[in-house]
Parts: C-alpha cells; sequence; structure tokens
C-alpha cells in the first residue's frame, strides 16, 4: 500500500506509526458490499458475479450469479475469525444445491438460467481464517476441484480516511486462479453428460 502525497504528486510509503488495523465489523462490511458489490467483486477478481440478493435465507449472507457459467454463487461474510465459519459456509452451500428453478426464480428471475447440474461456488469473506479452516479450503479447491474461494479482509485508517484491504487466502502465488477455476468446473460438468441415446429402428 502506498500513500498518495498531494502536496508533491508523488507515491510514498505510509509510517507504520500511521496505519492503524482492525477486523472489520460484519454488519458494516456486509452493507458496504452490498452497497458497492460492483467495485467490491473487482477488487475480489469476481466481476464476472453479478450480486442478486441479500440475505435470500437466514443462512446465506449474499447470492450472487456466474451468468457465463450459470453458475449460483453462494458468498458468505464473517467480521472476526471463528472456528465455525467453514462449516456453516459448505452448510449453506449445500442447501442451496437442493434448490430446484421454482426456489430459485422465486429470489430472481433470471436464476432460472442456472445449470442444476453444476454445484454452487462458495465465497469466503472473513477479517481471518482459522488455520484448519485454510488447509481445508486449499485442499477442496486444490485436489478436488471444488469451486471455493476465500478472503481475508482488513480495515485500515490512515488520518482521516478508513481504507479496506482485501488478500486472496491462500496468500500464496500458487492459489488456484478464479476465473479459470469457475470455468474448467462448467467445462468438466458439460462435458460428463451422457450423450443422447441414439434411436432404435
Amino acid at each position: 500500500m502506498l500513500r498518495i502525497d498531494e502536496n508533491s504528486g508523488t507515491l510514498v510509503a505510509p509510517q507504520a506509526s500511521g496505519l492503524v488495523e482492525s477486523p472489520p465489523d460484519r454488519e458494516e462490511l456486509l452493507g458496504l458490499i452490498t452497497s458497492s458489490w460492483d467495485a467490491f467483486s473487482a477488487e475480489l477478481g469476481l466481476s464476472g458475479i453479478r450480486l442478486v440478493a441479500r440475505e435470500p435465507v437466514p443462512y446465506v449472507d449474499l447470492l450472487g450469479y456466474d451468468e457465463p457459467n450459470q453458475r449460483v454463487v453462494v458468498i458468505l461474510v464473517t467480521g472476526d475469525t471463528v472456528e465455525w465459519q467453514l462449516g456453516r459456509a459448505l452448510g449453506a452451500a449445500a442447501d442451496v444445491a437442493s434448490w430446484d428453478q421454482e426456489r430459485l426464480r422465486e429470489i430472481e428471475a433470471s436464476l432460472e438460467n442456472v445449470d442444476g447440474a453444476q454445484s454452487p461456488s462458495l465465497v469466503l469473506i472473513a477479517g481471518g481464517y482459522d488455520p484448519r479452516a485454510l488447509t481445508t479450503i486449499d485442499w477442496l479447491a486444490s485436489r478436488h476441484d471444488v469451486p471455493v474461494f476465500a478472503y481475508t479482509v482488513a480495515m485500515v485508517r490512515f488520518g482521516n480516511e478508513r481504507l479496506l484491504t482485501v488478500r486472496r487466502e491462500p496468500a500464496e502465488d500458487s492459489a488456484p486462479d478464479v476465473n479459470a477455476m469457475l470455468q474448467h468446473q462448467g467445462t468438466t460438468q458439460r462435458e460428463e453428460e451422457p450423450a443422447p441415446a441414439e434411436p432404435t429402428s
């Protein structure tokens, strides 16, 4: 992160003493994400996902639609590190996966085009993660091609301004690419669909 020096018109490293980082408040974070989805999703690298509903059911914070891949996206937001966050997220995704087209249409008409053969993508946004949760997320994504993505966010105060920082987890460069993984999942699902039976005479 660099600070813009308005006086000199240059970029300078901010003084560490001037930065105060704190975990975000969940309700504030959820409100900010909802009202600024386009900017926030671009920061995550998820600009192709459209936000369709906030808290459509009590256990789903946000519901998105990945239109190019015809996939529902379940988004869970937690402010601080909690041990149950991954279990709750997987449970929410499993439940959404059971919804039929009529149930999806009740939330948003465009969701009738969702490919029911594909599992929902799962996006976790949190102030931090239990190390075991990150290990599990990496295992699901890299070994089993499960479309689950985690991001750590933090509020940073610099002077009178507040900044929101976003980091993809795991932080290593080896983390699976979001868009490539989503497209791979959709392609794989379609390739595995059985060919129609040949007519018999």
